[in-house]
């Protein structure tokens, strides 16, 4: 497909325990319905028992455990996935405005944060690692597509639950009119994948 696709992966190191929403409102679900058994609930309900009697401390490591075992147990998903008209980092973009078109050879910039990605041992520390692929629609026509966009990773001595990739991606000389893209990221440790779906139109 046409085009010069530039990613790039950020992030911030997160305080132990600071896990981002997916996972709190993941717990917070089990903990309200008690509906599933395993090892996020165990220790979710744990970390619940150890804060009510004063341990913070131990409920703080039980609260990690259960986020961490969420989080290995989650699909591959976004938190968000948007195109942006601006990306400065981990929960830093403007979001661009939904009805704002584009114009044929415009550059669109993607912000993306997944959830669920595994971590494999790095040289002093742990690795994440990610391939992308992109498809461009204009309804059930394929006029577009690479398996191959890029292969980008992040690095770093601890887990970072909080991975951003910004992607910019020079448009094609399309047409006026109505078009979808679909973003498939691929988790290279874990080999989950997921695929984002975001409308996009071209103006006159």
């Amino acid at each position: 497909m046409a085009g010069e696709p530039v990613v790039g992966f950020g992030g911030q190191n997160m305080m132990r325990g600071m896990y981002r929403s997916a996972a709190a409102a993941g717990l917070a679900i089990t903990l309200a319905t008690g509906a599933l058994a395993g090892p996020i609930v165990d220790k979710a309900s744990q970390a619940e028992s150890l804060l009510a009697s004063g341990e913070a401390s131990d409920a703080l490591g039980a609260f990690d455990a259960a986020a961490e075992a969420f989080w290995a147990a989650s699909p591959l998903q976004f938190r968000v996935a948007t195109f942006a008209d601006s990306i400065g980092g981990f929960a830093n973009y403007v979001a661009r405005a939904d009805a704002s078109p584009f114009h044929a050879g415009d550059t669109m910039q993607i912000y993306v944060e997944p959830v669920g990605y595994g971590f494999a041992d790095a040289e002093n520390g742990v690795r994440v690692s990610f391939s992308t692929g992109t498809e461009i629609r204009q309804g059930d026509i394929i006029l577009g597509k690479t398996d191959d966009l890029g292969k980008f990773a992040w690095q770093g001595t601890g887990k970072n639950y909080a991975v951003d990739a910004a992607i910019s991606m020079k448009l094609p000389e399309l047409k006026p009119g109505d078009y979808t893209l679909l973003l498939t990221v691929k988790d290279d440790t874990s080999g989950k994948s997921a695929t984002a779906t975001l409308p996009f139109s071209i103006a006159e």
